[in-house]
């Protein structure tokens, strides 16, 4: 089983999340995201209009609890004080609208340390004056479980939603390739004694290519619906099994490889009915040179005469 609620993020793609977040909350109509662009960051990552703030942050430390505690609260002080030093623009910003709520929307929160320094913070903004603050304002810390029902709901979207294939550039599988084995050339080789280096370095790179665009897949698989990474990753696994079983193939590689892909296609369609043709299509090619990169998958050479 899989955590809940993953709590490593990527900067930029928690903000996407938090802001879906908040839309699934609030109504997308009811939302504005205020890009940071122009004129800096103000502390305010989106507003809504019954007078919430938010404002997300993902740590890049998630296993110490004291580490992301401390940046969780660095984060509040800081973006609570540009609700001071900005209030102009704010006020210009808001246009009469009276500021309710700041939350600062985490992954997840572990320490009370973080509301505390929060809620002393908010309550300093407060004695500052500002216009734009209702009288009941309040600085708070949320995380994922307090979005439950909406994640849940994104979740259920997810199912039969459109899955972003991300194709890696040629600097992220170049340097992908530095880390892969050997082995992986050794095997083209092996199934594709016709080659020439060249060649068998392009292939290499196809098949690399495949593989992280593949884990892309289903890392987004992983966050977005954990149900279906489940049912991928079960089907695959069990593909898997028999690879390792059945040893090395023998035959035509290109045959073979041909055959153990639409074998796997079949496989995680049946799992995966909600899921676009493209995107099973794509974890099963990529599942390929996996198996080619860890090894379940190889070729005994073709005899001669």
């Amino acid at each position: 089983m899989i955590e809940k609620y993953p709590r490593d993020w990527d900067g930029n793609e928690w903000e996407q999340f938090s802001l879906r977040l908040v839309r699934e909350r609030h109504g997308a109509e009811n939302v504005q995201p205020i890009p940071a662009r122009v004129n800096g960051d103000l502390g305010i990552e989106c507003i809504t209009t019954d007078g919430c703030v938010y404002q997300s942050y993902s740590p890049e430390e998630t296993g110490d609890t004291s580490k992301a505690a401390s940046a969780m609260r660095a984060k509040a002080n800081r973006d609570l004080n540009k609700l001071v030093t900005n209030k102009g623009k704010i006020l210009e910003l808001l246009g009469g609208l009276k500021v309710r709520r700041w939350i600062l929307l985490c992954p997840f929160l572990d320490d009370k340390d973080v509301v505390k320094t929060v809620a002393k913070k908010s309550q300093q903004v407060m004695d500052a004056g500002l216009p734009f603050l209702a009288p009941d304002f309040r600085g708070l810390v949320h995380c994922q479980e307090d979005f439950s029902k909406e994640i849940d709901r994104i979740r259920l979207q997810a199912c039969g939603a459109t899955l972003i294939l991300k194709t890696p550039d040629d600097d992220e599988v170049s340097v992908a390739g530095n880390t892969i084995s050997e082995a992986l050339a050794q095997k083209i080789v092996r199934a594709f004694p016709q080659l020439n280096p060249e060649q068998v370095a392009k292939r290499k790179f196809g098949f690399i290519r495949t593989h992280i665009r593949a884990e892309n897949a289903l890392d987004q698989l992983k966050r977005d619906a954990p149900e279906l990474w489940e049912r991928a990753t079960t089907a695959i696994a069990l593909e898997e099994d028999r690879l390792e079983t059945s040893g090395t193939v023998s035959g035509p590689a290109a045959d073979l490889l041909t055959i153990e892909q639409d074998r796997l296609y079949q496989t995680l369609s049946a799992a995966l009915p909600t899921l676009e043709t493209n995107a099973v299509r794509a974890i099963a090619m990529g599942q390929i040179g996996t198996w080619l990169i860890e090894c379940p998958l190889d070729f005994t050479p073709p005899t001669s005469g």
